[in-house]
């Protein structure tokens, strides 16, 4: 069984620098492994409370990019060119308020988002995925074609059909595991590439 050292150096590095939690170096190494954004970009970070993400994608940006995190808990924007805005992706006023917010069509969505986990796997992973889909419906409205994203997920049975959804809209679909996650943890992270300018199905 894999050994967890809950003040490993991840911890301890963000501790030094002030971050809420280790999260923030798996966006990190996401970031730099797979080169998703520039200086100037445009990012949506869903889920971004407690701020580890922001404060990454902030910094990526630079002070010419802009960065909208969304969130159901309120949250403080961690620099200037970072704004966040309390509510549900799933109500129909942010499909206007996130993209107002941006300025623009977005070059990445990252999404972190979580379920309340009810400690039955079955359910829990349910869960997981009904979020990770409608991220995936969110991230279609905002993206401009050639974009990315990336989003977290846990590793479930029917993550096949989800693969499906995002090999559908985006031309590169990898799926990820990275070092800051702590050992035998189920946590993976879909990368997808190259967006294909798909809006939401219709109904």
């Amino acid at each position: 069984m894999a050994h967890y050292e809950p003040r490993d150096k991840f911890y301890r590095k963000a501790r030094a620098q002030g971050l809420p939690s280790r999260a923030a170096f798996k966006l990190e190494e996401i970031l730099e492994r797979f080169r998703l954004i520039r200086a100037g970009a445009r990012v949506v970070d869903l889920g971004c409370a407690p701020g580890g993400w922001l404060t990454i994608l902030g910094q990526a940006v630079g002070p010419k990019g802009r960065v909208v995190g969304v969130d159901l808990s309120a949250s403080d924007p961690p620099g200037s060119n970072i704004v966040t805005i309390a509510g549900d992706i799933r109500d129909s006023i942010m499909k206007t308020a996130v993209p107002n917010a941006l300025g623009g069509p977005a070059d990445l969505v990252t999404s972190d988002l979580s379920p309340k986990l009810t400690g039955i796997a079955e359910r829990d992973q349910a869960l997981s995925f009904e979020l990770l889909e409608a991220a995936l419906e969110f991230a279609s409205g905002v993206l401009k074609p050639g974009a990315a994203m990336v989003a977290k997920f846990f590793m479930g049975g029917s993550f096949g059909e989800m693969r499906s959804r995002f090999e559908a809209r985006f031309a590169r679909v990898e799926v990820v595991r990275t070092q800051a996650s702590r050992p035998g943890s189920a946590e993976l992270y879909i990368v997808a590439r190259s967006f294909r300018g798909l809006g939401p199905p219709q109904c």
